[in-house]
């Protein structure tokens, strides 16, 4: 059990850091091009790192726990929000570059 334990902690860690890496990747794209699309996918990392971080300290309770569930539910829907939103910008160019 102590095992299962300490190996979901370093699971959690793992991603933790691995998101807050995609974010700073996400900003430092979003810094050197002002595209909207970099800033809304940094904002679904820091989301998810923090669910992730909620979990982490609240390590007994359930995945499925309404905050931890919500975090990442927003953390997906500006994910689809930003595909959505370059692509509706793209079409825009397109239909403007064609009158």
């Amino acid at each position: 059990m102590l095992q299962s334990i300490a190996l979901k902690e370093l699971l959690l860690g793992a991603l933790v850091m691995s998101e807050v890496v995609l974010a700073l990747f996400f900003l430092h794209y979003w810094r050197v091009t002002r595209d909207r699309f970099f800033l809304f996918f940094t904002w679904s990392f820091v989301l998810g790192t923090g669910s992730r971080l909620v979990l982490a300290v609240h390590l007994g309770n359930d995945e499925f726990e309404p905050l931890i569930y919500l975090l990442r539910l927003l953390s997906y829907v500006i994910i689809v929000v930003a595909i959505v939103d370059k692509n509706r910008v793209s079409i825009a160019k397109l239909l403007f570059q064609r009158t």
